[in-house]
């Protein structure tokens, strides 16, 4: 019996060691499961880290951008009353001029005029007998027609008109000036 029970113990001997070694093998194996899973966890973890700083970084430069653009149009927009304002007053002040100044602005605006245009010169009815004068004087003459405008003149050559009215005038120069600001600020 003795020789049975070697025998026994022997085999429960090697079964332990060929257990142990299953064991540690199978957690050597589970081990290296495990660390390749947290590997491939925390390289994931870091592409999503990466990848919201990323679209943090583009988020907030959107944001700096739209609040850049919202700037920029408000200062375009405070510009443009601004220059609004100063267009209202420089037309109230060539309207509100004195006879005699007002005669001078004109004298000169004919001067400079092309003979191509016309010699014809039509004004406002209240313009008629303070621009009479001036308009003799510089060659032209002065048309029995009459325009709702509130200063300036039109200069007419058969049926083509040339409006030099103080409101064209400053339309055709805001236009201009809206322009040259848009490419100031754009």
């Amino acid at each position: 019996m003795n020789d049975g029970k070697i025998i026994i113990d022997r085999i429960m001997a090697e079964a332990e060691t060929e257990i142990e070694a299953i064991v540690t093998q199978a957690e050597r194996e589970a081990n290296a499961i495990i660390q390749a899973a947290e590997d491939k966890a925390n390289r994931e973890k870091e592409k999503y880290r990466k990848r919201a700083e990323e679209e943090g970084r583009k988020a907030h430069a959107k944001e700096i951008s739209g609040a850049e653009m919202q700037a920029k149009k408000a200062l375009l927009q405070e510009k443009q009353n601004i220059l609004d304002e100063v267009i209202t007053e420089a037309k109230k002040r060539l309207e509100t001029l004195p006879d005699a100044e007002y005669t001078k602005v004109i004298g000169g605006m004919l001067e400079r005029l092309d003979d191509s245009q016309g010699k014809e010169i039509i004004v406002s009815e209240k313009d008629q007998k303070r621009l009479a004068d001036v308009i003799a004087q510089k060659g032209f003459v002065l048309s029995q027609e009459t325009r709702d405008i509130d200063g300036g003149f039109v200069v007419k050559n058969g049926e083509i008109e040339y409006n030099y009215s103080f409101a064209s005038m400053i339309m055709v120069q805001k236009e201009e000036m809206q322009i040259a600001a848009a490419k100031i600020l754009f």
